[in-house]
């Protein structure tokens, strides 16, 4: 014995060559024996269930949903596996088995006694393996168990096979084998065997085709037979024999299935929509058949249509782009392209629909739904001037706009229209940062973890990174109204919207939908050819992330929201390629497509209960006066109270001697009625420096309402905010202005300061001449301590 107490393979040989006719069937007796007892106490102490038949390994195969195979993965093990159940394999594949792995399978109880005894004759007298005899039932005790091919192992796959077959039945036993057993390159299980090397379903096997096949788990490299046919095609021979002897087959079938020719599966497997799928797989579904939701058609077309549109934009820095479609109803994913091209060694297999990026404006229709939520509306006015905000570092934050220009007074409606940046930044400081990041969190954006300081009122304006999923399934809730969507992929995992968990109410959802639908915006903000004017209905919004690195289209219907991303991977910065410019012509075709294929009839929705449309001043969001001159329309949660009339546009009378208020007591060939823009006095720096000229507020000295003391200096020619031309041709030094003013009460003499310089002393009727420079210039009148009203005018 050696020191681990087993006889060596020798002292076994020399014991049988010198008491070969009384050993040999002592040991077979007591190897028997042994082996049984042994297995009726591991049976009692650990009985078999069905749990031990639960660690098959089976691959992913991915289908789409019209049930066509995107993908097989392979599983944990590196192979191809695809359990299959006896009513779908073969008949002959099983008769073939029987045939040449193990005859008597009905008939014993795990182990084939008289292929055991004489291979073990064979083995003793031979001095080495040169027969096996095992089972199915002991094949498969190896297969479940990695049991070695050893004495060791041959001992242990017979206790194991007598437990399982006092465990199971004979077609649980059978069907295990078929699917666990090796058939050669990577294919486990007879079901993969068949798809790998004929192309089809085992059940569709020939008789030819299933002999090959049921010889091979006997040495599936030696019988390769697309490595080495010949001897392949010798097991095969030898398999039509066995059922030819077992009555199996006749005579006939033999013959004709030796002499059948075998064409192999030549074509290779067709990956289809590999981001999709590699998104199914870090899912972690289950292995097995994984059903999806994606539209096979439609995600291969967009994939042509991305890949044309970023080759025609690449000179422009635009080198990737990416797309989802979803199922605005369910949730589900109809298409998912990640690049333009998952192939290219250079980060085609990066998944842009679900890579963390900046989404620029994108963010907006939260953070007004947000603020409609709190009792805003479309028709409230919001103040798009400049404006100082600290941030959290304690440093002077001031919002531009993409134009770099401010516009005054402007609707929320317009301002989400436009995409005004210093509206929203307005709107979110009045909302609250946090209210915002929860809210957002809540529409399903999950990447946004940081906290609110870190993002601050940035984050309306897109500075923290979402990806292109989260943004189709932010969107979706708007046409969902109000319900948060969860995309996916699985079909198995979607669920009916939860109408008890709504983020917003259907009426606000209208209100931003309604806003976003808006083509008369649209055309304001990117021109009258802009491509996101489409021919039916549909709520679209823009993005461009900073310094131009990424563009982003989001558009929802009733039905569907398509989310589009274009720039470069890299994070390259396009050669100031906008929203509308890099990702609005491939959203427009995507969109056209996804219209026409899905049979969609997109419509404008009719507005839900409780909100009404109403005129209102562009100026005040009032109800118009019959002194407002620019109107609006647009829909609005109906007020409990009476909305009031517009206070901006105000009648008043103005003395044209000096343009200021006129009271009762002027003269009526002095005064004239004119429409005043009474804005707050926070707009009076954006007035001054758009050229929109204030009305007066204060009365002139010349016919001073009785209740006000008189003692004034007034300038009446120039008036604020006049320009004049020096005439070309004529000599400049000739060219002069005529400065006039009144006092009252009057003085002696007065004096004349332009740009805080003397240039005249006059006394009544206080005129004087100032020769014309070009350039702005500031004008008052000086009579002792009394001083005018400085005017502001403009010589060109």
């Amino acid at each position: 014995m050696n020191k681990r107490g087993v006889f060596k393979r020798e002292t076994i040989k020399e014991f049988i060559r010198l008491h070969k006719k009384a050993a040999i069937p002592l040991i077979i007796l007591a190897f028997f024996t042994g082996c049984y007892l042994l297995s009726e106490l591991l049976f009692f102490i650990t009985p078999l269930n069905k749990t031990t038949f639960s660690g098959y390994a089976d691959s992913w195969r991915i289908y789409a949903r019209d049930g066509r195979l995107l993908r097989e993965a392979v599983n944990k093990d590196g192979s191809r596996s695809q359990w299959a159940d006896q009513e779908i394999i073969s008949p002959l594949v099983i008769d073939a088995t029987i045939a040449v792995e193990d005859e008597r399978f009905y008939s014993h109880s795990g182990i084939d006694w008289i292929a055991m005894g004489r291979a073990i004759l064979q083995n003793l007298s031979a001095g080495e393996n040169v027969s096996g005899a095992s089972t199915i039932t002991m094949q498969l005790a190896r297969l479940m168990y990695d049991l070695p091919h050893s004495l060791d192992g041959k001992i242990l796959q017979i206790i194991d096979a007598l437990r399982i077959e006092h465990s199971v039945d004979k077609k649980t036993i059978l069907l295990n084998y078929l699917n666990r057993s090796p058939y050669g390159n990577g294919a486990i299980g007879i079901e993969a065997a068949s798809y790998c090397y004929f192309g089809k379903p085992s059940m569709h096997l020939s008789l030819a085709e299933a002999a090959l096949l049921a010889g091979l788990p006997n040495g599936p490299s030696k019988y390769n037979p697309l490595t080495n046919f010949s001897l392949a095609k010798k097991r095969q021979a030898f398999v039509l024999f066995r059922l030819m002897e077992s009555g199996k087959i006749t005579q006939e079938d033999y013959s004709r299935g030796l002499s059948e020719a075998l064409t192999f599966y030549s074509g290779k497997e067709k990956l289809e929509a590999m981001h999709f799928t590699d998104y199914i797989m870090s899912q972690h579904p289950p292995p097995g058949d994984v059903s999806t939701t994606l539209d096979l058609d439609l995600n291969t077309q967009v994939e042509d249509i991305v890949r044309d549109h970023v080759r025609t934009l690449a000179a422009g820095g635009l080198t990737n782009a990416s797309v989802v479609i979803l199922d605005n109803k369910t949730g589900a994913i109809l298409s998912m392209v990640g690049s333009v091209n998952y192939w290219d060694g250079d980060n085609g297999a990066v998944n842009g629909a679900v890579s963390l990026r900046q989404p620029g404006s994108t963010l907006k229709p939260f953070t007004y739904a947000l603020a409609f939520e709190r009792g805003f509306s479309p028709v409230t006015v919001i103040a798009d001037i400049k404006t100082q905000y600290i941030d959290n570092n304690g440093d002077i934050y001031i919002p531009r706009n993409y134009s770099d220009k401010y516009y005054g007074p402007v609707l929320m409606a317009e301002a989400l229209g436009r995409s005004l940046n210093v509206s929203a930044i307005r709107i979110a400081n009045m909302i609250g940062v946090s209210s915002l990041l929860d809210t957002l969190k809540e529409a399903g954006f999950t990447s946004l973890h940081k906290d609110a300081d870190f993002y601050g009122l940035g984050l309306t304006l897109g500075n923290g990174e979402v990806t292109l999923l989260e943004l189709a399934q932010g969107y979706a809730l708007f046409p969902r109204k109000g319900i948060p969507c969860k995309a996916e992929a699985v079909t198995s995992l979607l669920t009916p919207p939860d109408d008890k968990k709504l983020l917003f109410s259907e009426q606000v959802c209208f209100l931003i939908t309604d806003i976003l639908s808006n083509e008369q915006l649209r055309i304001r903000a990117f021109g009258p050819l802009n491509p996101l004017l489409l021919p039916f209905p549909m709520a679209i919004k823009t993005g461009t992330s900073s310094n131009w690195r990424d563009n982003w289209v989001v558009g929802y219907t009733e039905e569907i929201t398509i989310a589009v991303w274009a720039g470069d991977f890299k994070g390259s910065p396009m050669n100031q390629v906008s929203g509308a410019i890099g990702a609005g012509p491939l959203f427009r075709k995507i969109a056209l497509l996804a219209n026409n294929h899905l049979s969609l009839t997109p419509g404008t929705s009719a507005p839900p209960p409780g909100v009404q449309k109403i005129v209102i001043c562009k100026l005040s969001g009032g109800i118009p006066s019959e002194y407002c001159t620019d109107y609006a329309s647009w829909y609005v949660i109906k007020d409990e109270e009476k909305r009031p009339f517009c206070h901006v546009h105000k009648k008043v009378a103005i003395d044209i001697r000096n343009g200021l208020l006129a009271s009762s007591k002027c003269p009526s060939h002095f005064t004239e009625d004119v429409i005043g823009v009474y804005l707050d006095p926070g707009y009076a720096e954006w007035q001054s420096e758009n050229g929109y000229h204030p009305p007066p507020t204060r009365y002139s000295p010349l016919c001073m309402p009785d209740e006000i003391a008189v003692d004034a200096l007034v300038i009446t020619h120039p008036q604020e905010h006049d320009i004049f031309i020096i005439e070309p041709g004529y000599n400049p030094e000739t060219q002069s202005l005529e400065l006039k003013g009144e006092a009252d009460p009057p003085v002696g003499e007065i004096e004349w300061i332009v740009d805080k310089r003397l240039v005249a002393t006059a006394p009544w009727p206080y005129s004087a001449s100032w020769q014309l420079k070009k350039g702005k210039h500031t004008l008052y009148m000086k009579s002792g301590d009394k001083k005018s009203d400085t005017v502001v005018f403009e010589v060109r």
